[in-house]
């Protein structure tokens, strides 16, 4: 049977949800042409509110079930544990987040590229909230190869659908201390290791930016000048390194940028045992710190055409903390074991 035959669910992450823009999405997931799904709805704390949320706006439709949990994890966790719950007989799987509104066909025309790819997206228009002022007529996702993908990953998790049997490859989600940490990125490197990603070329939802999210699209991600440049470096610092002196900086660093996309391709050099040759080069190319590696990456991220600038500046900005872990030093000039010498600062759980 193909993908696009059988029946799929919807996981849909909530935490402290705007109650008018969570109804919008519910009702929106409801009233899709494509009925045959379950969506389970995760609630990363504050179960009772959600549920009541839930009620509220689809009312007893017995395919939406609130999962409820009293611990925060955040959304990446919140995602893994969502699709830890994804029933077995299902063909497909969309991901949602709780406060966008998808277009009624948006599960009939994303769902068929499944029989061909892993993992499928489309474009979406980005509005604020609120206001519904538009922010971007339309994202510009698209295929690209996979030596580009890992540096800037052009799949966004709202806006996707996957088959069920990608999450053989990609649960347990890796573990990484650093705003890179993305569900979507990690699903997107999991689809293009053991088969590809499709693109449609349409908008299929509004994407909707507000003060509260987490992670956005206004078609400017980065900051473009030195110094919002250093402001955020050390913004990031702060959060999860606990102060910004120039070594927590440069763990910072190396961590977003290099140490993100190495964590990755490591899980799946462990995970998957075979594939294109390319994907087995650019996954060597991540596997361990080394100073010719290093000008490498940091050669290609600068050049590529589908990596941004801003993108490749923060692979510029973690290039010092990359060179003192290839030669076995720490960023605070002090040498390490060969063991210890593997990462600047592994993640904490």
């Amino acid at each position: 049977m193909r993908t696009s035959e059988g029946s799929g669910a919807v996981v849909l992450a909530a935490y402290q949800p705007n109650p008018a823009l969570f109804a919008v999405q519910l009702r929106s997931i409801r009233d899709q042409t494509r009925s045959d799904f379950r969506c389970l709805v995760g609630a990363d704390g504050g179960q009772a509110e959600v549920r009541t949320l839930v009620d509220g706006a689809v009312g007893d439709d017995p395919r939406f079930e609130v999962i409820g949990w009293d611990d925060n994890l955040g959304f990446y966790l919140n995602f893994e544990r969502l699709l830890r719950m994804v029933p077995d007989d299902v063909a497909w799987v969309a991901l949602s987040d709780q406060d966008d509104r998808w277009y009624p066909d948006k599960l009939e025309r994303l769902v068929p590229l499944l029989d061909d790819a892993m993992l499928a997206t489309g474009q979406a228009r980005v509005i604020s909230a609120p206001g519904g002022e538009t922010l971007l007529d339309r994202t510009r996702r698209r295929v690209v190869p996979a030596t580009d993908l890992i540096f800037e990953n052009q799949v966004t998790g709202a806006l996707s659908v996957i088959r069920r049997e990608l999450l053989e490859t990609a649960l347990p989600f890796p573990r990484l201390h650093t705003v890179t940490q993305l569900h979507d990125h990690w699903l997107a490197l999991c689809a293009v290791t053991v088969g590809e990603y499709g693109v449609l070329d349409d908008v299929v939802q509004d994407y909707v930016q507000h003060g509260g999210n987490l992670v956005g699209d206004r078609g400017q991600r980065h900051p473009r000048s030195p110094r919002k440049l250093w402001h955020l470096i050390t913004s990031l610092a702060d959060e999860y390194e606990g102060a910004h002196d120039v070594a927590s900086c440069l763990r910072a660093c190396q961590v977003l940028s290099f140490g993100w996309r190495r964590e990755m391709t490591r899980t799946l050099r462990d995970r998957v045992f075979s594939g294109t040759a390319e994907i087995a080069s650019t996954w060597a190319l991540f596997a361990r710190p080394g100073a010719g590696t290093t000008g490498r990456l940091l050669t290609h991220a600068c050049r590529s055409p589908n990596v941004q600038a801003s993108v490749a500046a923060t692979f510029v900005a973690g290039t010092p903390g990359e060179v003192l872990l290839a030669c076995g030093w720490d960023s605070r000039g002090h040498r390490k074991s060969h063991d210890h010498a593997r990462t600047l600062r592994k993640s904490r759980p």
